[in-house]
């Protein structure tokens, strides 16, 4: 992952229009790190995917904003506790094979602009490592990272439809420490039910590259999805889970995410990057 500031405020991003257009609004929040989503199919391959890639390799290398990691996205998730043990990532096994060659497509795309850190959500990992479905899946992440390795890129889980404890074995298991780690978005640790952040902070510090700053709820019984809330006003606690990495060596990315549209998400990302700003500074100050 790139050099950047200690705890470099950054905005989860996607590229809808011009590369410019979209480093300017980042630029406008006031952000000089973002996280991408997947660029669009046509920059990846197609009769135009050559010219888009060096126009926004371009607009990238003009904008003064560092990209800390892309993020790997297939079609088909269905993003809940129900419908997502089937659909989501990788460990899905009738969804494997087209999803890996669409995530080395990313890889190389990266590659030739310029970002050398990944990140995805790969599903719902088997909490039991005696489960058939596991070792063919890690084989796949081994194979996978060492792909990526090649490209001179990390790879970063995001957390969320995982316990914390199996998130940690499976990088383990995978053994590519230290290009392996995990993008801890803790309100989808609460949104899948999966973990309480504070509680599992001292087990998933070592291994966090970039954090989603995202705030929410656990599901309610029979509810599919906890809901996601305003940086602040959710049960992350984020004023005291940001000091608890800090202590434990954490110095990566804060990269705000809010999956609302419009003008109310750009409202909630101000308030978010306020917050984050009076956080680090005063850890950075010592105090």
């Amino acid at each position: 992952m790139p050099q950047t500031a200690p705890l470099a405020l950054g905005v989860m991003t996607s590229l809808h229009g011009a590369p410019r257009e979209m480093f300017a609004k980042v630029r406008e929040l006031g952000f000089e790190t973002c996280q991408l989503s997947s660029p669009p199919e046509s920059y990846l391959v197609g009769p135009d995917a050559a010219r888009l890639t060096a126009e926004f390799k371009a607009a990238y290398e003009e904008s003064g904003v560092t990209i800390t990691a892309v993020f790997v996205m297939w079609s088909g998730h269905i993003w809940n506790l129900f419908g997502g043990p089937r659909t989501i990532g990788l460990v899905p096994a009738d969804k494997r094979g087209a999803r890996v060659v669409r995530a080395i497509r990313i890889s190389n795309w990266a590659r030739q602009v310029g970002i050398d850190a990944l990140t995805s959500h790969i599903g719902f990992i088997p909490e039991d490592p005696a489960d058939a479905a596991y070792p063919p899946f890690i084989e796949t992440m081994q194979a996978l990272v060492d792909y990526f390795l090649d490209n001179g890129q990390t790879f970063a889980f995001e957390t969320g439809q995982e316990t914390a404890q199996t998130l940690v074995r499976t990088i383990q298991d995978i053994g590519r420490a230290p290009h392996v780690g995990i993008n801890l978005d803790p309100a989808n640790l609460l949104l899948y039910g999966k973990s309480v952040p504070l509680e599992v902070a001292d087990l998933v510090a070592p291994y966090v590259f970039n954090t989603h700053c995202k705030d929410g709820k656990a599901p309610r019984p029979g509810q599919g999805l906890g809901e996601e809330y305003p940086l602040g006003e959710g049960d992350v606690d984020i004023r005291a889970l940001i000091p608890a990495l800090y202590e434990r060596g954490f110095r990566g990315p804060l990269t705000i995410e809010r999956e609302i549209s419009g003008d109310q998400q750009v409202a909630d990302i101000r308030r978010a990057k306020a917050l984050l700003e009076e956080i680090r500074e005063r850890l950075l100050a010592g105090g």
